[in-house]
């Protein structure tokens, strides 16, 4: 019985691994900001790298780092124009994705779960400097196409809230990527 079950996992093993599809991507973007960081920081600039693997031919799963670095603006508080520093959010997901279609141009859906880091969010000129950064479950939906080894997506990061009390602030982007998806191994 031992030997069967050994056998059993061994065969399994090898079918797994001649149909194994690992996936390899490096993309870059355009962040637009949203929620309350909207109000005092501009677009910036998105990365993203993901190591994953092809469960079946229709869903990937992969681990997922974006980062994006928003560059900061002038905000009005009290009357005082206040100057804000850039704001930088790196967040690491555990990211699937669904393909609707198995050949040539296939778009898809995916959603990554995981942590986010933003850095310091700094107010200069004004009585009460606000210095803080913290780190949050975030959530990261994406709609998006691979077409070859070419991938496009349009992705909104949820980070939490930075701060407390009144000073509580809301930290989501939109980014627009494109980037280079491989797939190693499979058929």
């Amino acid at each position: 019985m031992k030997k069967l079950l050994l056998f059993a996992a061994v065969a399994l093993l090898g079918i797994t691994a001649t149909n194994a599809q690992v996936k390899l991507g490096v993309g870059f973007g355009y962040a637009l900001p949203s929620g309350d960081i909207a109000d005092f920081t501009d677009g910036g600039l998105a990365a993203h790298l993901e190591l994953g693997y092809g469960v079946t031919e229709d869903i990937d799963v992969s681990i997922m780092y974006q980062g994006e670095f928003l560059a900061g603006g002038d905000v009005d508080v009290n009357g005082t124009t206040a100057s804000v520093g850039a704001v930088a959010i790196g967040s690491y997901m555990l990211n699937g994705r669904y393909y609707f279609t198995k050949e040539g141009f296939r778009p898809y859906g995916s959603l990554g779960l995981g942590l986010a880091s933003i850095g310091s969010i700094e107010f200069e000129n004004v009585s009460s400097n606000v210095d803080t950064s913290t780190s949050n479950f975030a959530f990261r939906p994406a709609l998006g196409f691979k077409y070859g080894v070419l991938n496009m997506n349009v992705a909104y990061l949820s980070a939490g809230k930075v701060g407390e009390g009144e000073g509580e602030t809301s930290v989501s982007d939109i980014t627009i990527n494109l980037g280079l998806l491989f797939t190693f191994g499979g058929n």
